[in-house]
């Protein structure tokens, strides 16, 4: 019995950690594709599009290598967004659309500042 106490407290200290390292990976990542997606909006804006093409190309593979480690953190459905966005976003991109990739790119950008914030540990999240 003089155990269990100790044990608890053990068990939830190592869940906060855990859930503290999970959202500071989450941020970090989402905030480098916000950055990337940042700099594809101003070559769309510019009418730079092989550079646009270039950049979503490497956003894309970089997301190919990183989303199954966030399927561990996040729910399915939002990965599931973000792919038929991102894929949305490479078409218009492909085929010169101005109007429609950027509406895509702030989809995009909304997407990945709103996974972290719904992931962290805070009281509004845990109620």
């Amino acid at each position: 019995m003089k155990y269990v106490l100790p044990l608890i407290t053990i068990i939830v200290a190592l869940i906060i950690l855990i859930d503290i390292a999970a959202y500071n990976y989450l941020n970090t990542t989402s905030q480098n594709f916000n950055n990337t997606i940042i700099k594809i909006e101003k070559d769309v804006n510019n009418g730079k599009w092989d550079s646009a093409k270039n950049k979503i190309e490497k956003l894309d593979k970089t997301w190919n290598k990183i989303n199954s480690k966030w399927a561990i953190l996040i729910e399915h459905n939002e990965i599931d967004e973000i792919d038929i966005t991102l894929a949305k976003l490479k078409s218009y991109i492909y085929t010169n659309n101005k109007n429609f990739s950027l509406a895509e790119l702030k989809t995009l950008n909304e997407k990945f500042k709103h996974i972290p914030v719904s992931e962290k540990l805070i009281l509004e999240n845990i109620l």
